[in-house]
Protein backbone atom coordinates (compact mmCIF):
# COMPACT_ATOMS: atom_id res chain seq x y z
CA UNK A 1 0.00 0.00 0.00
CA UNK A 2 1.39 3.40 -1.00
CA UNK A 3 0.03 6.94 -0.76
CA UNK A 4 1.55 10.15 -2.18
CA UNK A 5 0.68 13.73 -1.20
CA UNK A 6 1.55 17.23 -2.41
CA UNK A 7 3.61 18.94 0.33
CA UNK A 8 5.31 22.21 -0.73
CA UNK A 9 6.88 22.63 2.73
CA UNK A 10 7.74 20.72 5.92
CA UNK A 11 4.94 18.72 7.54
CA UNK A 12 4.37 16.64 10.66
CA UNK A 13 4.25 12.84 10.70
CA UNK A 14 2.81 10.58 13.41
CA UNK A 15 3.53 6.84 13.25
CA UNK A 16 2.18 4.14 15.56
CA UNK A 17 3.65 0.71 14.88
CA UNK A 18 3.92 -2.49 16.89
CA UNK A 19 6.67 -4.56 15.30
CA UNK A 20 8.77 -4.13 12.21
CA UNK A 21 10.73 -1.20 10.81
CA UNK A 22 10.04 2.50 10.31
CA UNK A 23 12.28 4.31 7.83
CA UNK A 24 11.84 8.06 7.39
CA UNK A 25 13.69 9.88 4.62
CA UNK A 26 13.85 13.70 4.57
CA UNK A 27 14.91 15.37 1.33
CA UNK A 28 14.39 18.51 -0.76
CA UNK A 29 11.06 17.51 -2.27
CA UNK A 30 7.53 18.86 -2.71
CA UNK A 31 5.91 15.48 -2.20
CA UNK A 32 5.43 13.18 0.76
CA UNK A 33 4.75 9.49 0.50
CA UNK A 34 3.88 6.59 2.79
CA UNK A 35 4.46 2.97 1.85
CA UNK A 36 3.46 0.06 4.07
CA UNK A 37 4.51 -3.51 3.41
CA UNK A 38 3.38 -6.53 5.38
CA UNK A 39 0.52 -8.99 5.86
CA UNK A 40 -1.93 -6.35 7.15
CA UNK A 41 -0.72 -3.34 5.19
CA UNK A 42 -4.17 -2.56 3.79
CA UNK A 43 -5.58 -2.29 7.33
CA UNK A 44 -3.29 0.60 8.30
CA UNK A 45 -4.94 3.96 8.85
CA UNK A 46 -3.10 6.49 6.68
CA UNK A 47 -4.45 10.04 6.50
CA UNK A 48 -3.13 13.47 5.50
CA UNK A 49 -5.00 16.62 6.62
CA UNK A 50 -2.78 19.08 4.76
CA UNK A 51 -0.38 19.55 7.68
CA UNK A 52 0.10 16.11 9.23
CA UNK A 53 0.27 12.52 8.07
CA UNK A 54 -1.01 9.85 10.45
CA UNK A 55 0.18 6.27 9.97
CA UNK A 56 -1.46 3.95 12.50
CA UNK A 57 -1.19 0.17 12.64
CA UNK A 58 -4.29 -1.96 13.30
CA UNK A 59 -4.95 -1.63 17.02
CA UNK A 60 -5.96 -5.23 17.54
CA UNK A 61 -2.35 -6.35 17.59
CA UNK A 62 -0.43 -3.24 18.55
CA UNK A 63 0.61 -4.51 21.96
CA UNK A 64 0.94 -8.16 21.00
CA UNK A 65 3.56 -9.83 18.88
CA UNK A 66 1.37 -9.37 15.86
CA UNK A 67 2.66 -9.17 12.33
CA UNK A 68 5.80 -7.34 11.33
CA UNK A 69 5.42 -4.43 8.89
CA UNK A 70 7.85 -2.24 6.99
CA UNK A 71 6.79 1.43 6.90
CA UNK A 72 8.66 3.87 4.66
CA UNK A 73 7.93 7.59 4.81
CA UNK A 74 9.40 10.27 2.53
CA UNK A 75 8.98 13.91 3.62
CA UNK A 76 10.38 17.39 2.88
CA UNK A 77 13.49 18.48 4.79
CA UNK A 78 12.68 19.96 8.20
CA UNK A 79 9.53 17.90 8.77
CA UNK A 80 8.59 16.78 12.28
CA UNK A 81 8.39 13.14 13.35
CA UNK A 82 6.44 11.74 16.30
CA UNK A 83 6.34 8.00 16.95
CA UNK A 84 4.80 5.45 19.30
CA UNK A 85 6.47 2.11 18.74
CA UNK A 86 6.19 -1.30 20.35
CA UNK A 87 9.25 -3.33 19.36
CA UNK A 88 9.76 -1.76 15.94
CA UNK A 89 13.06 -0.15 14.96
CA UNK A 90 13.23 3.48 13.83
CA UNK A 91 15.68 4.88 11.26
CA UNK A 92 15.83 8.38 9.79
CA UNK A 93 17.88 9.76 6.90
CA UNK A 94 18.35 13.42 6.04
CA UNK A 95 17.51 16.46 8.18
CA UNK A 96 14.28 16.49 10.16
CA UNK A 97 12.89 19.14 12.51
CA UNK A 98 11.40 18.25 15.88
CA UNK A 99 11.65 14.61 16.95
CA UNK A 100 9.53 12.95 19.65
CA UNK A 101 10.27 9.22 19.56
CA UNK A 102 8.84 6.67 21.98
CA UNK A 103 9.57 2.95 21.83
CA UNK A 104 9.13 -0.04 24.09
CA UNK A 105 11.98 -2.19 22.82
CA UNK A 106 13.34 -1.09 19.48
CA UNK A 107 16.56 0.44 18.21
CA UNK A 108 16.59 4.09 17.11
CA UNK A 109 19.02 5.56 14.58
CA UNK A 110 18.73 9.23 13.64
CA UNK A 111 20.72 11.06 10.98
CA UNK A 112 20.12 14.78 11.67
CA UNK A 113 17.52 16.86 13.50
CA UNK A 114 17.47 20.66 13.60
CA UNK A 115 14.65 20.90 16.16
CA UNK A 116 14.27 19.68 19.75
CA UNK A 117 14.73 15.94 20.27
CA UNK A 118 12.89 13.88 22.89
CA UNK A 119 13.46 10.12 22.98
CA UNK A 120 11.93 7.64 25.44
CA UNK A 121 12.99 4.00 25.20
CA UNK A 122 12.32 0.99 27.39
CA UNK A 123 15.20 -0.96 25.90
CA UNK A 124 17.20 -0.65 22.72
CA UNK A 125 20.21 1.17 21.36
CA UNK A 126 20.01 4.83 20.32
CA UNK A 127 22.30 6.42 17.74
CA UNK A 128 22.41 9.93 16.30
CA UNK A 129 24.68 11.91 14.01
CA UNK A 130 23.85 15.57 14.63
CA UNK A 131 21.22 17.28 16.80
CA UNK A 132 20.88 21.04 16.38
CA UNK A 133 18.75 21.91 19.41
CA UNK A 134 17.92 20.69 22.92
CA UNK A 135 18.07 16.93 23.49
CA UNK A 136 16.37 14.84 26.17
CA UNK A 137 16.83 11.07 26.19
CA UNK A 138 15.45 8.62 28.76
CA UNK A 139 16.20 4.91 28.44
CA UNK A 140 15.68 1.86 30.63
CA UNK A 141 18.53 -0.11 29.11
CA UNK A 142 20.62 0.21 25.99
CA UNK A 143 23.65 2.01 24.64
CA UNK A 144 23.49 5.63 23.43
CA UNK A 145 25.87 7.08 20.83
CA UNK A 146 25.45 10.63 19.47
CA UNK A 147 28.16 12.33 17.42
CA UNK A 148 27.34 16.06 17.92
CA UNK A 149 24.81 18.12 19.89
CA UNK A 150 24.44 21.91 19.71
CA UNK A 151 21.71 22.39 22.33
CA UNK A 152 21.42 21.53 26.00
CA UNK A 153 21.56 17.78 26.61
CA UNK A 154 19.98 15.67 29.32
CA UNK A 155 20.38 11.88 29.25
CA UNK A 156 19.17 9.37 31.83
CA UNK A 157 19.48 5.60 31.52
CA UNK A 158 19.15 2.67 33.88
CA UNK A 159 21.95 0.64 32.36
CA UNK A 160 24.05 1.09 29.26
CA UNK A 161 27.05 2.93 27.91
CA UNK A 162 26.72 6.52 26.68
CA UNK A 163 29.12 8.09 24.18
CA UNK A 164 28.78 11.67 22.96
CA UNK A 165 31.12 13.21 20.41
CA UNK A 166 31.16 17.02 20.66
CA UNK A 167 28.66 18.82 22.89
CA UNK A 168 28.35 22.59 22.50
CA UNK A 169 26.09 23.40 25.48
CA UNK A 170 25.41 22.27 29.04
CA UNK A 171 25.26 18.48 29.28
CA UNK A 172 24.02 16.21 32.08
CA UNK A 173 24.29 12.41 31.83
CA UNK A 174 23.19 9.94 34.51
CA UNK A 175 23.15 6.14 34.49
CA UNK A 176 22.80 3.40 37.06
CA UNK A 177 25.53 1.26 35.52
CA UNK A 178 27.58 1.90 32.41
CA UNK A 179 30.51 3.85 31.04
CA UNK A 180 29.94 7.52 30.16
CA UNK A 181 32.12 9.33 27.65
CA UNK A 182 32.15 12.83 26.12
CA UNK A 183 34.86 13.34 23.53
CA UNK A 184 34.79 17.15 23.70
CA UNK A 185 32.71 19.49 25.87
CA UNK A 186 32.35 23.15 24.93
CA UNK A 187 30.07 23.90 27.91
CA UNK A 188 29.37 22.65 31.42
CA UNK A 189 29.20 18.87 31.72
CA UNK A 190 28.10 16.55 34.52
CA UNK A 191 28.58 12.75 34.45
CA UNK A 192 27.17 10.46 37.15
CA UNK A 193 27.11 6.66 37.40
CA UNK A 194 27.12 4.11 40.20
CA UNK A 195 29.30 1.63 38.32
CA UNK A 196 31.35 2.57 35.27
CA UNK A 197 34.19 4.67 33.92
CA UNK A 198 33.73 8.39 33.27
CA UNK A 199 35.73 9.98 30.44
CA UNK A 200 35.91 13.49 29.03
CA UNK A 201 38.36 13.62 26.16
CA UNK A 202 38.84 17.39 26.10
CA UNK A 203 37.31 20.10 28.29
CA UNK A 204 38.58 23.55 27.23
CA UNK A 205 36.17 25.52 29.45
CA UNK A 206 33.28 25.34 31.87
CA UNK A 207 32.31 23.38 34.95
CA UNK A 208 33.11 19.67 34.83
CA UNK A 209 31.58 17.30 37.38
CA UNK A 210 32.26 13.56 37.44
CA UNK A 211 30.91 11.26 40.16
CA UNK A 212 30.86 7.48 40.50
CA UNK A 213 31.18 4.74 43.10
CA UNK A 214 33.26 2.19 41.23
CA UNK A 215 35.17 3.06 38.09
CA UNK A 216 37.88 5.40 36.88
CA UNK A 217 37.57 9.08 35.99
CA UNK A 218 39.59 10.49 33.08
CA UNK A 219 39.60 14.14 32.02
CA UNK A 220 41.64 15.77 29.26
CA UNK A 221 42.53 19.46 29.51
CA UNK A 222 43.93 21.38 26.50
CA UNK A 223 47.45 22.72 26.93
CA UNK A 224 47.56 26.17 28.50
CA UNK A 225 44.08 26.00 30.06
CA UNK A 226 43.91 27.04 33.74
CA UNK A 227 42.18 24.45 35.95
CA UNK A 228 40.66 24.62 39.42
CA UNK A 229 40.32 21.12 40.90
CA UNK A 230 38.42 19.41 43.72
CA UNK A 231 39.25 15.69 43.54
CA UNK A 232 38.41 12.88 45.94
CA UNK A 233 38.94 9.12 45.83
CA UNK A 234 38.71 6.72 48.79
CA UNK A 235 40.77 3.73 47.65
CA UNK A 236 42.03 4.85 44.25
CA UNK A 237 44.95 6.94 43.02
CA UNK A 238 45.09 10.43 41.56
CA UNK A 239 47.37 10.98 38.57
CA UNK A 240 47.77 14.58 37.49
CA UNK A 241 49.79 15.08 34.31
CA UNK A 242 48.77 18.71 33.83
CA UNK A 243 51.27 21.54 33.61
CA UNK A 244 50.42 24.35 36.00
CA UNK A 245 49.65 27.65 34.25
CA UNK A 246 48.49 29.69 37.24
CA UNK A 247 45.36 31.80 37.49
CA UNK A 248 43.37 32.60 34.34
CA UNK A 249 43.92 35.96 32.72
CA UNK A 250 41.01 38.34 32.24
CA UNK A 251 38.40 36.81 29.87
CA UNK A 252 40.50 33.63 29.51
CA UNK A 253 38.68 30.31 29.40
CA UNK A 254 39.24 28.03 32.38
CA UNK A 255 37.91 24.79 33.83
CA UNK A 256 36.35 24.08 37.23
CA UNK A 257 36.78 20.35 37.80
CA UNK A 258 35.10 18.34 40.53
CA UNK A 259 35.70 14.59 40.48
CA UNK A 260 34.87 11.98 43.09
CA UNK A 261 35.01 8.19 43.17
CA UNK A 262 35.08 5.56 45.91
CA UNK A 263 37.13 2.75 44.38
CA UNK A 264 38.51 4.17 41.16
CA UNK A 265 41.47 6.17 39.92
CA UNK A 266 41.32 9.77 38.72
CA UNK A 267 43.52 10.75 35.77
CA UNK A 268 44.03 14.30 34.54
CA UNK A 269 45.95 14.53 31.30
CA UNK A 270 47.15 17.24 28.93
CA UNK A 271 45.66 17.09 25.42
Amino acid sequence: MKQTYNTPGPISVFVELGSGQLTTVAADTTEASVEVRGPRAEEFHVEFNGKRIDVIAPHGRFFGRGDSHDVRVHVPTGSELVTKMGSADTTTTGTLGLLALKTGSGDIEVDRAEGPVVIESGSGDIKGQQFGAEVRIKSGSGDIDVREVFGKTGISTGSGDVVLGTVHAATVIKTGSGDLQVNRSEGDVSLTTASGDLTIGAAPRGKVTAKNVSGDVRVGIPTGTPVWTDINTVTGNVKNNLTSVGKPAKDQDYVELRASTVSGDVLLKQV
